[in-house]
Order: structure tokens, then C-alpha cells, then sequence
């Protein structure tokens, strides 16, 4: 049984052996004939890839010449798009520039308008209004129009200038100082100064400033008009205001004299509003009184002590019992002479006693002129308490109070300042002068008083002998 079963296993192995070695020998030869045709295949491949790699290389160089140009003309194009917004840039700025430059003219033309309608005399407007072609219509309001009517007013103050380089004579009305009537004559504007004669007989300067009714400066402009205000002749004297009479009435072709003030009529005015003392006092109201009174009381003694004071002479000789010195040096030295004691402490007291006294004369009344200057610009300031108080009081009850009232309540605070630092200035320095040199005196008398003590110490016995002669003769 065994050894039947291994030899059917042993046949089945023989068999199997014999099949395996076929199946070996044909895969063998499958597999070389794969090979042999991927081979053949592979070939193929690399002569097709060969024979198309040619025109792609030459598609490949093209696309990459394409792109380049492309780029090129991307950079050129990003270059004139930054020029142009480089340009756009500086016009913007040269635009913002001129915008500056036009507003600056604008202003100065502004300014020169301005400037030459304040010094517009009323009188001149009735021929500018002839030669200005203004229209009367609403004002401008975009900087167009704006410049137009500025430019238009230089133009015409132009034309005015020329024509008042020879002289503008017209007819017309100025208010006549100082009733303040109106009165009909001839004006004759000669660059900047402006005459004007009446049918009446008054003659004078004309003033040369213009102002509107509410104190500010006028302003021209063509879409408005010169207003109408009266001409204002200035107070001149009666020798001015012949000799312009005279010559704004004399024919045309002759010769005549015309007087002329570099100050343009300042000075006239100054000169007639230049107050005096006593109107200025005036002004200073209730509080100047007291001040004057102090001043005047500080002045009196003043003088007298100054008088009493700067007479002493201080002895310029050697000081001796026997000889003579003048003022309180003097009783000094008769009282050290006539003094018959032997303790030389109590001439010295009676000698201090005696420049006590003379001390207390001397400087009887100085306190006054001490008192003075402290008390002089303490009222000043009460003065200038009570007017500036005024002037409130005038602001606070009115809601437009007049100039006059205020220049009171404003005159009255000044004035009063004024001469309370005139009153205690002198009067503090007189004080110390005076002071000072009776500081000096008395300590002249008190080395004067200690030199005859020292003599009567030395020269008892002399000194007695000489006043027996004395008594004897």
C-alpha cells in the first residue's frame, strides 16, 4: 500500500516537472518577443519626437520673441502711464500755483481798492462818478467777476491820478466850520491836496479822509456806488484862506499862490485841538482838585525848607571856642563858651539837646511833602477808578453811547493818572534831597558839638580867662 502511493506521487511530480519546463521555454520566448517590439516601438517614438521637436523649437522660439515684444510694449506703456501721471502731478501743482498767484493779485488789488476809497476826499466823488463806468448791479460772486470789478477800479483811479496831476477843477458844497453850514463854491483838487473856495468867502483845505457813517472804511467795488457824505473844510487861518480865494477866483491862464501843509491838514487840526492846561484840568474831573491842592502845599514848603535848609553854611574854618560860625553852629559855640561847669558829660548833653531842637525845627513840614507823593498817584488811580466806572456805566446803559461821553469817563481816568505821577515824582525827590541834606547837617553839628567838648576838656582855664576879659571889655 505504501509503495503504491509513492509511485503515484512520483509519477504526478514527474509530470509536473515536465509540464512547468514547456511553460518556461515559451514565456522565454514571449518575453524576447516583447521586448524585440517595445524596441521597435521605442524607436519609432524617439524619430517621431525628433521629427516634431524641430517645429516646436522653432513655435517655442517664436511665442518667446512674441512675449518679449509683448513685455516691451507693457513697460513702454507703464512708462507713459507714469509720465502722464508725473504730468498730471505737475499740472496740478502749476494749476494750485497760478490759483495762489491770481488770489495774491486779487488781494493786492483788494488792498489798493481799499487804501484809494478811504483816501477818496466826499468832494471827489461827484466827478469820479462821471468818469467811473460802474454798473449798478448785484456784487460779484465768483472770483471772475470779482477781479474784473477790481481791475475796473484801478482803471479808474488811474484816470483820476492822471487828470489830477494838472489839477481838477469842479463845483460843489462843504460844510463850513464851525456853524456847520453848507456852502456852495469851487473845488480844485491839485495831486494830493484839495482847496476849496466859497461864494461866501470862506476858503480853505478840504479834509482828504472818508469814512462811512459807522466808522469803517468804505469799500469800492462796481457793484456799488460812492456814498454820498459832505465835504469838511479845515479851520485855516485868514491869510491862508486869501490867498486861496484869490487864486481858485482868478481867470484861467494866470498866476496865483496856493498855500500847501505837508501833513495834509494834521497839523491845522492838532493845533486847534491841542487843549490847554486849564481844559485839561477840566477834564480831569472831581479827583484833580484834591491833587492840585496836595501839589500846591507840597510846592509852598518845599520852597521854604529849601530856603531854610540850603542857607545853613557848615563851617569851613577850624573849630574854636572863640571864633564865629553861622545858624545853629553858632549858638553851638556859645553855649559850649558860656558854660561854666567842670563835668564835660553835661555840656555834651546840653550841646545834643540843642541839635535836637534844631533838627526837630528843620524837619517840621518835610513829613507833608512825604505824605504828598504817597498820596498823589493813590488819588490818580481813584481818579482813573471813577472814570473808567463812567465810562461803563455809559456802555451799560446805551447800547451805542456817544464818543463825547466816553472821551470824558476815558479823559477824566488819564488825566488824573497824569497829574498824580507829576505831583508825587518831584515831591518824592524833593523829600530825599532835602532829607538827605539834613541827614548831613545834623551830623556836621554833632562832629562840631564833640570838637568843643574836646576843646573845654583841654582849655578850661583859657577859656575862663578869656571870657573875664571879655566881661571886662
Amino acid at each position: 500500500m505504501r509503495t503504491l502511493i509513492f509511485n503515484i506521487l512520483l509519477s504526478a511530480s514527474c509530470l509536473v516537472l515536465s509540464m512547468n519546463g514547456q511553460n518556461l521555454v515559451q514565456a522565454n520566448s514571449s518575453a524576447k518577443q516583447d521586448l524585440q517590439n517595445a524596441t521597435t516601438r521605442l524607436s519609432d517614438l524617439r524619430k517621431s519626437i525628433e521629427d516634431e521637436k524641430i517645429p516646436l523649437a522653432s513655435d517655442i522660439g517664436k511665442l518667446e520673441r512674441e512675449a518679449q515684444e509683448k513685455r516691451s510694449e507693457v513697460d513702454r506703456l507703464n512708462r507713459i502711464r507714469d509720465n502722464r501721471d508725473a504730468n498730471l502731478i505737475q499740472l496740478k501743482e502749476e494749476v494750485k500755483e497760478g490759483d495762489n498767484e491770481i488770489e495774491f493779485i486779487r488781494g493786492i488789488l483788494a488792498d489798493y481798492s481799499r487804501s484809494w476809497s478811504e483816501t477818496t476826499p466826499p468832494a471827489e466823488r461827484s466827478i469820479l462818478k462821471k468818469i467811473a463806468q460802474f454798473k449798478n448791479d448785484s456784487e460779484p460772486t465768483n472770483r471772475k467777476e470779482q477781479i474784473q470789478s477790481l481791475l475796473q477800479v484801478t482803471s479808474t483811479s488811474a484816470n483820476f491820478l492822471q487828470m489830477q496831476a494838472a489839477g481838477v477843477r469842479f463845483p460843489g458844497n462843504a460844510i463850513v466850520p464851525p456853524e456847520g453850514t453848507r456852502e456852495e463854491g469851487t473845488f480844485w483838487s491839485l495831486g494830493p491836496v484839495l482847496y476849496f473856495a466859497g461864494e461866501e468867502g470862506s476858503s480853505g483845505l478840504v479834509e482828504k479822509h472818508s469814512y462811512t457813517s459807522d466808522g469803517n472804511s468804505m469799500e469800492l467795488s462796481s457793484g456799488g456806488s460812492f456814498p454820498d457824505e459832505p465835504a469838511r473844510l479845515i479851520p485855516s487861518s485868514p491869510e491862508t484862506a486869501i490867498l486861496i480865494q484869490q487864486t481858485l477866483r482868478s481867470e484861467s491862464g494866470g498866476v496865483g499862490i496856493l498855500p500847501l501843509d505837508p501833513t495834509m491838514g494834521k497839523a491845522s487840526v492838532l493845533e486847534v485841538g491841542e487843549p490847554t492846561i486849564l481844559e485839561e484840568l477840566q477834564k480831569g474831573g472831581i479827583w484833580i482838585y484834591p491833587i492840585l491842592f496836595f501839589a500846591c502845599l507840597s510846592v509852598l514848603i518845599a520852597i521854604f525848607k529849601s530856603l531854610q535848609i540850603f542857607t545853613i553854611q557848615s563851617p569851613r574854618s577850624p573849630v574854636t571856642l572863640a571864633g564865629y560860625f553861622s545858624g545853629p553852629f553858632e549858638r553851638l559855640r556859645k553855649t559850649a563858651q558860656g558854660y561854666r561847669g567842670n563835668k564835660s558829660e553835661i555840656l555834651e548833653e546840653i550841646l545834643y539837646e540843642i541839635i535836637i531842637d534844631c533838627q526837630e525845627r528843620l524837619e517840621k513840614g518835610l513829613p507833608l511833602v512825604a505824605i504828598t507823593a504817597a498820596i498823589a498817584p493813590l488819588l490818580g488811580l481813584l481818579g482813573t477808578v471813577t472814570g473808567m466806572i463812567d465810562v461803563f456805566r455809559q456802555i451799560t446803559n446805551f447800547a451805542n453811547p456817544e464818543n463825547s461821553e466816553l472821551a470824558r469817563g476815558i479823559s477824566e481816568a488819564l488825566v488824573t493818572t497824569k497829574f498824580g505821577l507829576v505831583t508825587a515824582i518831584p515831591a518824592l525827590v524833593i523829600h530825599a534831597l532835602l532829607n538827605r541834606r539834613l541827614q548831613g547837617l545834623v551830623s556836621k553839628m554833632e562832629g562840631f558839638s564833640a570838637r568843643l567838648v574836646h576843646l573845654k576838656k583841654e582849655n578850661p582855664t583859657d577859656l575862663n580867662n578869656e571870657n573875664k576879659d571879655e566881661s571886662a571889655d
